[in-house]
């Protein structure tokens, strides 16, 4: 892959090392993009999202998987998107510094479950609704902060 061969000769030159190329492979699943495997020095890229999105994905989230990875063997293990990684997308590759990406989901989102609070309706992944169901987790509205409670009827799917 190109681009991840031109960000990381840009990144080793400015760090004044010689990083190697990580490990890439498709098998994120979900609404992710990509993650960095620290340990494994290693780059999962979501295929759906890579084929729906093209060079808009690449020039967006082999950068910010690749900034993680280099991140961590530079300094250790940091905030994921403090101010070390922020300087890398940004000083190193002059890429804005986002969390997330924006590119639409529609074809990845799997079936949510509908929970309420005081103020407002929410939308749980199944994971997350089973989790509940077992009494293995319980989630709170960041807004109003009450515990989210199971509302049945019809699952929505996104």
């Amino acid at each position: 892959m190109q681009c991840l061969r031109n960000a990381l000769a840009r990144a080793n030159a400015q760090l004044k090392t010689q990083y190697p190329e990580p490990k890439i492979s498709y098998q994120q699943r979900g609404t992710t993009a990509g993650t960095a495997w620290l340990q494994d020095w290693e780059i999962r890229l979501n295929p759906v999202l890579l084929l729906e999105n093209g060079q808009a994905f690449i020039d967006e989230v082999v950068p910010h998987e690749l900034a993680h990875l280099l991140v961590y063997k530079q300094f250790g293990k940091v905030s994921p998107h403090g101010r070390e990684w922020q300087w890398m997308m940004g000083h190193v590759w002059g890429i804005e510094p986002r969390r997330t990406h924006k590119f639409g989901v529609e074809s990845v989102s799997g079936k949510t479950y509908p929970y309420r609070c005081a103020c407002q309706l929410h939308q749980l992944t199944v994971r997350r609704h089973n989790k509940v169901m077992r009494k293995e987790s319980e989630y709170r509205c960041r807004q109003c902060g009450q515990v989210l409670s199971f509302s049945p009827g019809t699952i929505a799917e996104r």
